[in-house]
């Protein structure tokens, strides 16, 4: 099994990380999926993508367990974001390549991004962040990358699908590393700000919400 670590980041937020080792067939020989996910299982049909997904239901079951959390399986909502049945726990997840990554609060929403830094980030910059956050990134690619993470963090803690990245979502760096930043969600009468910070893996770096 190829559980990478379980990092408690405060108390009320664990964060975890998978590397995809194994095939299918052991994913599926070792979860059970609830009977929403068997349906978004037999309707994908890229076979990493089925990979990805199975991992990641592995990597909720085992540390769910492990954290005495939850035993029952998981299940994606009507917004596609995966919950726990009957738990005050909220969790997020994100895939990669190689990796899974999962944060977990105790009664407080969260959403999690994992991310290799790539250059459509940098293309696509103009169309999806503010002015302010263009100065932010200095042409920088890592800069690019981790606005991009930060933005989608902040999406999936609306989890509405009608968020426009620039009108709606806005970030800013908080220290010369980029480690921690401040997000707003602002849509209407909701207004939401977050910390979120971001942790390395190898070529790839994690943001999640801490607050």
């Amino acid at each position: 099994m190829a559980l990478e670590y379980i990092k408690q980041i405060n108390e009320n937020i664990h964060l975890a990380v998978w590397k995809i080792e194994e095939d299918l067939e052991f994913y599926l020989k070792n979860v059970q999926l609830s009977l929403i996910d068997e349906k978004i299982l037999l309707e994908t049909t890229h076979p990493e993508k089925k990979l990805e997904f199975m991992a990641g239901r592995m990597l909720c079951k085992t540390v769910l367990q492990e954290l005495k959390i939850s035993n029952q399986p998981i299940f994606r909502n009507e917004y596609g974001k995966p919950q726990i049945p009957d738990s005050e726990h909220d969790i997020s997840l994100s895939h990669t390549e190689n990796y899974i990554a999962l944060t977990i609060g105790y009664q407080l929403d969260v959403g999690i991004d994992i991310e290799k830094p790539k250059p459509k980030m940098a293309k696509v910059a103009p169309r999806l962040y503010t002015e302010k956050e263009m100065e932010y990134c200095q042409d920088n690619l890592i800069y690019f990358s981790k606005i991009w993470s930060a933005k989608e963090v902040l999406y999936k803690l609306f989890m509405k699908r009608e968020l426009d990245f620039k009108e709606h979502l806005s970030v800013k760096p908080e220290n010369k590393d980029w480690t921690l930043m401040t997000g707003k969600i602002q849509k209407g009468n909701f207004e939401q700000s977050y910390q979120l910070a971001f942790y390395e893996l190898e070529e790839y770096f994690i943001c999640l919400n801490v607050t």
